[in-house]
Formats: C-alpha cells, sequence, structure tokens
C-alpha cells in the first residue's frame, strides 16, 4: 500500500454543529440556511417541470463553462436590481454556491506566504480555504462600525489580499461604516493589492449599506442564491474583474459543478420575480427575527453580546463557560449553536457561540435563549 503524507484537513465547527440539528432539534441556532417557510416550494417545483418540459434532455447535460449565459444576464439585472451594482452579464461566473466561489478564488489568487487579511473573527468555512492554500492570515480587529479600516492600511502592502464580509457580518452582524468603506476603497486606489468581498445577506436587509463592489470595479464580487431560494440548489456567482474572468471560467472546467438543471430552475425564478417576492417578505422576517434574539439575550443573558448586530443572520455571544463542553449539554435539550472559538484569529476564546436566527422560527427564538441561559446557569 503506498503511503502518502496528506494535509490536514479539520472539521468546521458548523458543520458539527449542523449534524447535531439533523436529530429533532427544537432550538436550532446553529444553521446557516434560510428560514424553511420563505424557501418557494411550490415555485421550485413548477420552475424544474417547466424547465425540463421547456428545454428536455439539454437540461440534464454538461453545463458549459463559466455558467449558462441566460443565467448570468439575469443574474446581471438582480445586481442592479437589488444590490446598486453594474455588472456586465460576461463578468459574472456562476459557481456552486458561494464556497465553490471561495474556494476557485483561493485557488487561482492564493500561494504559500502571500498574506490574507480578514476581520477577526470571520466566516471559519473561507478561512479553511485560505490556510489550506498556505496563506499566511491576519486578523485585522473588528468594531460595532465593521473591519477597522485604519488598522488594514496601516499593515497592507501590494500584493496582498483582504476578504471582507463588510455587510451583515458572519458571525457578529455588523456592517463596515461608510467612513471604513471609504478608506478601503481610497486605499485600493493608492496601492497594488486585492479585495474580496463575500455578500450573502445584503439582499435580506433594508438597512444594510451598499455592496464594496457597487463603490468600485476592481473588487472581487462574491454572491449565493443559498440564503434566498434554498442552498440545497447550489447556485452562486462571482463578479469578476476582466483580467480574472478567463482564469475562472476555465479553472471552472476542472470540476464543472454547477448543475445545468439547478442554473435553468435560478433562472426561471428569476426571470418570473419569484427571487423578488421572496425578498420582500425575507426583509421583514429576518429583521423581526433579530430584534427578538437581541431582546430575549438583553433579558436572560445580560452583557453577553459581543456585538451589536443590525442584520444578516448571526450574534456572537459570550458564554462564561466553554462552549463545546455546553453544547453537549444543550443538544440533549434540544439546542444546537455554533461554538466559535475557531473563527477567531489572534485569540482562542473557549466560550464564544455564533447564534443563527437563520431556520429556527420566530417564536421559538425567546423560549431558546432561556433555556440555554438555564443550562449556564447549571454548569456555573
Amino acid at each position: 500500500m503506498v503511503k502518502i503524507k496528506l494535509p490536514r484537513v479539520d472539521w468546521s465547527p458548523v458543520e458539527l454543529a449542523s449534524r447535531l440539528s439533523k436529530r429533532g432539534v427544537v432550538y436550532n441556532f446553529a444553521s446557516g440556511s434560510p428560514d424553511p417557510s420563505l424557501i418557494p416550494i411550490t415555485e421550485v417545483k413548477e420552475a424544474a417541470e417547466n424547465v425540463l418540459t421547456e428545454y428536455g434532455s439539454s437540461a440534464l447535460s454538461y453545463p458549459g463553462a463559466g455558467g449558462l449565459r441566460e443565467l448570468r444576464i439575469e443574474t446581471s439585472r438582480y445586481l442592479r436590481e437589488y444590490l446598486g451594482i453594474d455588472a456586465d452579464w460576461r463578468s459574472i461566473v456562476i459557481t456552486s454556491g458561494a464556497q465553490h466561489a471561495i474556494k476557485l478564488l483561493t485557488q487561482l489568487l492564493i500561494r504559500r506566504g502571500v498574506r490574507v487579511y480578514v476581520e477577526d473573527p470571520t466566516f471559519y468555512e473561507t478561512l479553511a480555504p485560505f490556510r489550506f492554500q498556505g496563506a499566511k492570515v491576519t486578523g485585522v480587529p473588528i468594531s460595532n462600525e465593521g473591519m477597522l479600516t485604519g488598522e488594514l492600511v496601516k499593515m497592507i502592502k501590494e500584493g496582498d489580499v483582504v476578504y471582507t464580509i463588510p455587510n451583515c457580518h458572519n458571525p457578529t452582524g455588523v456592517c463596515m461604516s461608510e467612513d471604513g468603506r471609504r478608506e478601503l476603497i481610497k486605499a485600493i486606489e493608492e496601492r497594488d493589492f486585492l479585495i474580496i468581498e463575500d455578500d450573502p445577506y445584503t439582499v435580506l436587509s433594508l438597512k444594510a449599506p451598499r455592496p464594496l463592489r457597487a463603490m468600485h470595479s476592481s473588487v472581487i464580487y462574491v454572491g449565493t442564491f443559498s440564503k434566498v431560494i434554498g442552498p440545497g440548489l447550489r447556485v452562486g456567482f462571482i463578479v469578476a474583474p476582466n483580467w480574472l474572468r478567463g482564469h475562472l471560467e476555465r479553472l471552472e472546467q476542472h470540476d464543472f459543478a454547477t448543475s445545468t438543471l439547478t442554473q435553468l430552475i435560478v433562472y426561471t425564478l428569476l426571470k418570473n420575480n419569484v427571487v423578488g417576492k421572496v425578498l420582500d417578505k425575507a426583509r421583514k422576517v429576518y429583521d423581526e427575527k433579530l430584534k427578538i434574539l437581541i431582546n430575549a439575550l438583553d433579558r436572560y443573558m445580560p452583557n453577553s453580546l459581543q456585538f451589536t448586530p443590525t442584520c444578516g443572520f448571526y450574534a456572537l455571544v459570550r458564554l462564561s463557560v466553554n462552549a463545546e463542553k455546553l453544547l453537549r449539554a444543550t443538544s440533549k435539550a434540544g439546542l444546537t449553536y455554533v461554538p466559535a472559538r475557531k473563527f477567531f484569529i489572534n485569540y482562542n476564546p473557549s466560550d464564544v457561540a455564533r447564534l443563527s436566527i437563520g431556520a429556527i422560527k420566530a417564536e421559538k427564538i425567546e423560549e431558546g435563549i432561556r433555556l440555554l441561559a438555564s443550562l449556564i446557569k447549571g454548569m456555573n
């Protein structure tokens, strides 16, 4: 038997917590999936039937590199209408969700020793591919006004990469300030570095500022339809500068990961304004659920909230006990969350947790936080 030394690949804390969420959990604060009541099941079914009727066997053929032309055109319209991003359809590369987009970008842009600057904390699922490619990941402090861009500008050098979630940040729920955005855009005009903007949540909020990509065309923008019409469809996209687009299309040939059928379904849902109708409902639902979460934390776990979330799915809390040990007890009681220690770069806090309002029912949030508080009290 041939023995090969394999690189270390760790399990994501999000994946581990999500596995627990599939075991009949009542209070699911772990999942980053959208609210099940908002997923347009009937419309997806009708779109699938219409696609198979109209396109026949070609709907089940291999997808072309870069994505279907008609979906790229509709995505361009979607970006212009909902996010203020003016992008020619040719600059859009369709991917198998946002995570596939990040993986492609890391394969192209990251080599051993490349410096990547991220918010500290940030989304673990993105940290993992950066580190797998050998990046030197540096954490930049974050506040209620997002990444401290003044600190970043002091460190950034030519050839570096900035990965940021400026709106509805994961895991803190904050947004980068307007001053911070202007400072970052000014820096990219003065120095030769790259910005990758990860933006799953702006479309789900009326409070979030416009994306960085709407301010400057050199920003590499990653988006997804997962949070709007369902992550199982696996359709995301990259808005790429001209110098990068062709490379992404050729690299995407290596896996042809984005299903032709699901691309055509998403295209149909966009064309028939199903996405727009979902967004109208979703913005109100998520805003209300986030308010309920914040109020419940203030009531039952005062001073536990580490940042003040304004939009998106997440809040970062301090539990005052080991988050991973507590999860064993809470999961038995029907409650899950994501231990957030691995989301941090410069620190290793054992008592932090990411709470999500994505999948949990609104009426279960306060009840769940009350249960979580009582379980913490039992461990102290």
